[in-house]
């Protein structure tokens, strides 16, 4: 099986409602959704707690049996897919797309509220680039949204070592307008 690349734009921090509103009112139909967090009696620092999807956004957060759980600081980011779907036969309703992305996190990150992807990994070659923004839809976030969820994360199979990637110190940022002769 040919190896799959996803990219993810994540729009946030929003609130449970503003999230709802968002999806409802900004152009969100299908798409990712993680909630970042604490639990009741957690102590120390927030958390990634669940990364879901859904082909209705808007419906999924209004009844939600997890985010509930998320009492604490909860902030919701929602994700968009900005590539293009994998070729071939379509195996589910989900999108391929969707369907990986939150199995590449449920599963490497381990995410507390997320029960049935974090069991095994995915059943084919996987990598998920994040990029998140601010919630005007234009603005890059400099940093991402919490220091636990990586950049990249790449799967090459079962009988190899995944990586998960945290963008560093080591970054060139070259605003535009770009010069002619690049290094």
């Amino acid at each position: 099986m040919r190896h799959f690349a996803i990219i993810i734009d994540w729009y946030g921090p929003y609130s449970i409602p503003e999230a709802i509103h968002a999806s409802k009112n900004d152009g969100y139909s299908s798409g990712l959704y993680v909630g970042i967090g604490k639990k009741r009696h957690e102590r120390g620092a927030r958390k990634l707690q669940y990364i879901g999807l859904s082909n209705s956004l808007a419906t999924r957060l209004a009844n939600h049996h997890k985010l509930p759980d998320i009492t604490r600081n909860a902030k919701i980011w929602l994700g968009e897919v900005a590539t293009a779907e994998p070729s071939g036969k379509k195996q589910k309703i989900t999108s391929a797309s969707l369907d990986y992305a939150e199995w590449l996190h449920a599963f490497f990150l381990q995410l507390p509220l997320n029960n049935r992807k974090r069991i095994n990994p995915p059943d084919r070659p996987v990598t998920v680039l994040n990029r998140w923004w601010q919630t005007d839809y234009k603005t890059p976030f400099v940093r991402r949204p919490h220091p636990h969820w990586p950049d990249l994360i790449d799967f090459a199979g079962t009988e190899l070592p995944a990586k998960i990637v945290w963008f560093g110190k080591k970054q060139q940022r070259i605003k535009p307008p770009f010069p002619p002769n690049l290094p």
